[in-house]
């Protein structure tokens, strides 16, 4: 089905054409006529299903249709739209989306996220703009201080709600949403994964808006399979693990994630090590603004090889290229693991993910194979959960290691 038929104006095409992009997709075919028409909506699809686009399009097609009978809104610092995102990456992928439409669709478009300069947050005060792409600490700071105002705002989106509504961000996002006035504003949530216990707060804390609920979960598989392959060790073997992958299986780019701040720090220390010339970049949470974000550049514009990150990069990362994942450590939260392997196999291209799994996994395995389940339209096969014949092979070397349930590259037994 075409853009136009969806009620997308063929303005737009200029930018669907340089993007590659023919026809909408599954997701943005059902999202874009209930943005279009109205309705507030709760959307569930996984991650590269091209969600996006889903909210980006319409809202900009209906802010166009606003100023073609009104003209450019001239009041400074009230957003018609603001999109929430929790991590800076994240918002700054957003924002180059809606950049890339705003050269056909003349709309304006900002950025607020956490780290900025003051002179840049008070610089929205003596601007006018339509879009707002925001964290939520940084937007909630931003209302309070009356730097932006809510009084024009017809379109708020949380992306990513899952993240939003956990105990990190969930008094930031109560506290942005005093500030709507919910009879002139419609209210989206995009996510990839969504835990009841989420689902049921935002359906009773939006009940006024009627969201209507548009799921993707047991539709037919829109990505292909991600290919799984889990190596048994101690974790004193798991540098020479990765040594190992990376000499001899990894292929193109890729990202390896670990679970704390000082892990990426030592991963990037034995990069240096034993790989002088390769190109990589890192990424985690006490890092500064400006390092952060030009080192999440660098690697979504092909300029580094391998990312080395926490969960920071579980969301926001979507490059057409990237080929595996490697776990250095499973994820303290099961969700994140479908999270992280979401970054590979975007958009129906292939992907391998590899788990390094110790005897300390015990219990993550079964949470993260539980999600796996629930999560129907991720093709991922799950961790075998006999933790004794993991304790067992831990004690081997890795090249001895046979694992009878799960599949293990051959490189990696050489």
């Amino acid at each position: 089905m075409s853009f136009e038929q969806l009620g997308i104006d063929e303005d737009f095409n200029g930018f669907l054409k340089e993007e590659g992009i023919k026809e909408a997709n599954e997701v943005q075919q059902k999202v874009i006529p209930q943005i279009i028409n109205g309705n507030s909506t709760l959307c569930l699809a996984q991650t590269g299903t091209g969600k996006t686009l889903a909210f980006a399009l319409p809202i900009s097609e209906l802010i166009k249709r606003e100023e073609d009978k009104n003209g450019p809104q001239s009041s400074k610092s009230t957003p018609i739209a603001v999109i929430i995102a929790p991590t800076k990456e994240l918002s700054v992928q957003i924002h180059n989306v809606f950049k890339k439409i705003s050269h056909h669709a003349r709309l304006r478009i900002r950025n607020l996220v956490g780290g900025q300069r003051n002179k840049a947050t008070k610089s929205l005060n003596d601007q006018s703009y339509e879009v707002l792409i925001a964290t939520p600490n940084k937007l909630l700071q931003s209302l309070r201080k009356k730097e932006i105002s809510f009084s024009n705002l017809k379109y708020i989106v949380f992306d990513e709600a899952d993240t939003l509504f956990d105990m990190g961000f969930k008094k930031d996002i109560e506290g942005i949403v005093k500030f709507v006035e919910y009879e002139q504003t419609d209210i989206h949530f995009f996510s990839a994964t969504l835990p009841a216990s989420v689902e049921e707060y935002l359906m009773e804390k939006f009940k006024k808006k009627e969201l209507t609920k548009v799921g993707f979960k047991d539709n037919h598989k829109v990505q292909k399979k991600i290919d799984t392959y889990n190596i048994f060790a101690s974790v004193k073997e798991k540098m020479s693990i990765t040594l190992a992958f990376l000499q001899k299986t990894a292929n193109g780019r890729g990202i390896i994630f670990a679970n704390q701040k000082n892990q990426v720090d030592e991963l990037a220390t034995f990069l240096d090590e034993n790989f002088k010339n390769l190109k990589y970049k890192k990424l985690h949470g006490d890092m500064d603004q400006k390092s952060r974000l030009a080192n999440h550049k660098s690697f979504v514009d092909g300029k580094s090889q391998i990312l080395i990150a926490t969960d920071v990069a579980a969301r926001g990362i979507d490059i057409k290229d990237l080929k595996w994942i490697f776990n250095w450590n499973l994820p303290k939260n099961a969700e994140f693991y479908l999270h992280r392997c979401g970054r590979v196999a975007r958009a129906g291209r292939a992907g391998a993910v590899y788990n390094i799994v110790t005897g300390y996994d015990s219990k993550m395995i079964g949470f993260i194979n539980e999600a796996i389940k629930e999560q129907s339209n991720f093709d991922l096969e799950l961790i075998a959960k006999d933790i004794k014949d993991v304790k067992k092979k831990a004690k081997k070397p890795v090249k001895k290691q046979k694992a009878k349930r799960v599949k293990i590259t051959k490189r990696s037994q050489r």
